[in-house]
């Protein structure tokens, strides 16, 4: 319609003095004209510029007539002459409004149905749920005396001298089996783009309390509504895009597999990671990260006076990372990296010579290095060194937290090689790791006297007093996936079959995997998973942890878990 009324515009002669009257013209194309300028679809001056082209091809036109005797094309007076316009000029035309117009819809959001404002182009969303069937199963060939001591520091001090009373300390169950625990996982983030360089995200997620290595919440509990936590909040910035700084609680910001960290940890603190592509095939990377575990509390402790106050006794890893991706092939590419996570201060301190009231809690010097974090399997041993009581000194209370017998400084090798047969994709995964600051007889030399030796981590005997203790620095974990690693469409698949070994000391136990061996170190055994996709984003699992205890009384315990998981 445009062009046929351009067409009309330009074969009008009196076209220049309609387009002086500011009145309503009687030519429908003037008309037209001003009601295109009115709505913004081509400007008062091109409008002008097209009615002066009109009036100086009409003046040509009249001048091109009156010079010629006759017309030759049969006109006769009166007829109204059309002057002809190509098709290829009124195409040009037609593109250029239609660009004009297109470019203002984007910018402006007014052509696009249900339109978001710009903002909201800067935001995404995300997240998960899935729904476990679990089942704990426990070798009747158990040892049924294994001391929580996770649960001793979270409720304690415990007072030791009830146990002579027949008082049992916290126990891990270790016999008595648990089918068909339903169980949920559900996660709900948010990520904004800032800025060209500057990125923010938040994410909340399930979880029965605020353990830093899982976010699974047990269904049941009389119906009761469920927990949510902040699970992630970072910011992030890159000025392009071969280095970045993250600050805040962040995923993990490591090439790892779930060997000597849980999966689903985050990390607290500030990290730095930069890629140096080599050539178009050889990549490296450095990621370097300085993470919180523990601070002193300002006021603890709280009975104190005076200088009594705990002096800085923080924890942090420090934690650096160098590797490299290298594309050996069309589908081959081997990733590796090689770490040093260095804990400061995890080790427990023995207290100076403490004076407890008897049947009264009070506080020793050392109180402050326990850690505020165990699941089962580091070396500890008591803390405090109670004087005994004057007034009954074969009878008296004696309230004990347990410490770390050991550092955690961890040289840590990971290897993935990724690879396909046929168009089946593979993946070989390889982890050895070392506890390099480990000294077993450190364990037992460091204070004199009997005090501070180790009050875990023995042989069992058949007569039931401990045997020689036992314990170890060393890690290592194969695993082979068979399939897609991640099913995120139909009938996408993997088969995984993995062999794990990680002896007391070998991590920090309140880091690692909840689900081999139900958490903890001093586990070895195999992992059996897999995974199908029934629809998009919509995966079954099912998976099994066979583990035991790689020194001690005995200690097996199978994991079986049959799982649907979806994304969004």
């Amino acid at each position: 319609m445009l062009c046929i009324a351009i067409g009309l515009l330009l074969g009008v002669p009196a076209v220049g003095a309609y387009a002086q009257d500011t009145a309503p013209s009687t030519n429908a194309t003037i008309n037209l004209i001003r009601l295109m300028v009115k709505k913004g679809l081509i400007t008062q001056g091109e409008a002008d510029g097209l009615i002066k082209q009109a009036n100086d091809e009409a003046v040509q036109a009249r001048q091109a007539t009156a010079a010629t005797a006759a017309p030759t094309d049969g006109a006769q007076p009166g007829d109204v002459r059309a002057v002809y316009v190509p098709q290829s000029v009124r195409n040009e035309i037609r593109e250029q409004v239609k660009q004009e117009v297109i470019a203002q819809a984007k910018s402006e959001h007014w052509a696009e149905p249900n339109a978001l404002p710009e903002w909201l182009d800067r935001i995404s969303w995300y997240g998960d749920v899935r729904v476990r069937d679990e089942s704990w199963y426990y070798s009747r060939k158990n040892s049924p005396d294994f001391i929580n001591y996770a649960a001793l520091n979270q409720t304690g001090p415990y007072d030791l001298n009830t146990i002579t009373q027949g008082v049992n300390p916290p126990i891990l169950n270790s016999t008595q089996n648990r089918l068909n625990m339903l169980r949920l996982q559900a996660h709900i983030g948010i990520k904004v783009k800032l800025g060209d360089t500057v990125t923010a995200g938040v994410r909340i997620g399930s979880g029965n309390d605020n353990n830093p290595v899982s976010t699974t919440q047990t269904l049941g509990g009389g119906l009761v509504k469920k927990n949510l936590w902040l699970d992630q909040a970072w910011v992030r910035w890159q000025p392009n895009q071969y280095y970045s700084v993250t600050a805040g609680r962040m995923p993990t910001p490591f090439l790892q597999t779930d060997l000597i960290f849980s999966p689903e940890l985050n990390f607290d603190g500030v990290v730095g990671h930069g890629e140096f592509p080599f050539t178009d095939d050889v990549k490296g990377f450095v990621t370097a990260g300085a993470i919180p575990i523990q601070y002193t509390s300002n006021n603890a402790p709280t009975q104190a006076f005076g200088d009594a106050k705990y002096g800085v006794g923080d924890k942090w890893m420090w934690a650096t990372q160098l590797g490299f991706t290298w594309k050996l092939a069309e589908d081959v590419q081997w990733k590796a990296g090689l770490a040093y996570y260095f804990f400061n201060r995890m080790q427990g301190q023995l207290s100076a010579p403490c004076q407890v009231n008897n049947g009264l809690t009070n506080y020793c010097s050392t109180d402050n290095t326990a850690p505020d974090y165990m699941q089962w399997g580091n070396t500890v041993f008591l803390l405090r060194d109670i004087l005994p009581y004057p007034g009954s000194p074969n009878n008296y209370a004696q309230p004990q937290f347990v410490g770390l017998a050991y550092n955690y400084h961890i040289a840590d090798m990971v290897n993935k090689l990724d690879f396909k047969v046929g168009e089946t994709p593979i993946e070989i995964q390889a982890e050895y790791e070392r506890n390099m600051a480990y000294h077993m007889r450190s364990a037992f030399d460091r204070y004199p006297n009997g005090l501070g030796v180790p009050v875990n981590n023995y042989q069992g005997s058949s007569n039931g007093s401990n045997g020689p203790y036992k314990s170890g620095p060393v890690g290592w974990l194969l695993r082979g996936i068979i399939g897609t690693p991640q099913p995120m469409a139909l009938n996408e698949w993997n088969i995984a079959l993995g062999y794990k070994y990680l002896q007391p000391d070998a991590m920090l136990d309140g880091l690692t995997d909840q689900n081999f061996h139900l958490g903890g170190t001093n586990a070895k055994g195999f992992i059996l998973t897999a995974d199908y996709g029934i629809a998009p984003r919509t995966w079954l699992s099912a998976r099994y942890y066979g583990a035991k205890v790689v020194y001690g009384p005995p200690f097996n315990i199978d994991v079986v878990q049959f799982e649907i998981s979806t994304k969004f």
